[in-house]
């Protein structure tokens, strides 16, 4: 079992390659197993595949392209990281552009990574995770352990995923397509796809911390 949670990485870029539909429900059954506050299950979860999500990546793309500005009004972002949190983000980011290739001072290079953000890395599958607008902090937590729920299960059967912010940066263009009420705070997207294992965006794998750095053992 402890491969699965190995092997589950962050996939910045997929290959052509359909995912049936078939496959698509079984990781969906899988995910739906997530535990949640007394069993509300809160999530709504919105699965784009085919035209409809080529007409979302071009719409999401041409707004960042046009440099339109972000709305994170349903999942706010944090104003400022703790320091310690930042330095750890930004060596992150370091180690990510070293291990693609992707010099710090090639701005076309960089720039094209970013762009392959927002057209969500060329995923086959895009989900997209709400909760009503009357819910506490407690159903995003929930909404949290569905997401882990759902990215083990891909990795599962054998697919790709990647939890992306960046997905979520123009929610007008998410409710348009995807006819989400207003009523629903969209909180993540997640691509799903198959790896393009031959691609350098691929080659980076985020370390985690020893356990001792931030984990806190008391009366053992």
């Amino acid at each position: 079992m402890s491969q699965l949670f190995d092997q589950r990485k962050t996939v910045r870029k997929y290959t052509d390659q359909v995912v049936s539909q078939e496959l698509i429900l079984e990781v969906l059954k899988d995910a739906q197993k997530a535990p949640s506050w007394a069993n509300s299950q809160p999530w709504e979860v919105y699965v784009a595949t085919g035209e409809v999500l080529e007409r979302l990546r071009k719409a999401n793309l041409a707004a960042y392209d046009s440099k339109e500005a972000k709305d994170d009004k349903d999942m706010p972002k944090p104003g400022q990281w703790p320091d310690y949190l930042q330095e750890r983000m930004n060596s992150a980011y370091a180690k990510l552009f070293a291990q693609s290739g992707i010099d710090r001072d090639d701005v076309q290079a960089r720039e094209e990574n970013w762009r392959n953000n927002y057209q969500f890395f060329n995923a086959p599958v895009a989900m997209f995770i709400c909760l009503d607008r009357e819910l506490s902090e407690w159903s995003t937590l929930d909404a949290g352990i569905y997401a882990g729920n759902l990215m083990l299960a891909a990795t599962q059967h054998g697919l790709g995923t990647s939890p992306a912010a960046s997905s979520v940066a123009y929610p007008h263009i998410l409710r348009e397509v995807l006819e989400i009420p207003d009523q629903q705070r969209i909180i993540v997207g997640i691509m799903m796809g198959y790896e393009d294992k031959d691609h350098f965006y691929n080659r980076s794998v985020s370390a985690r911390l020893p356990l001792e750095e931030n984990i806190h053992f008391k009366g053992i």
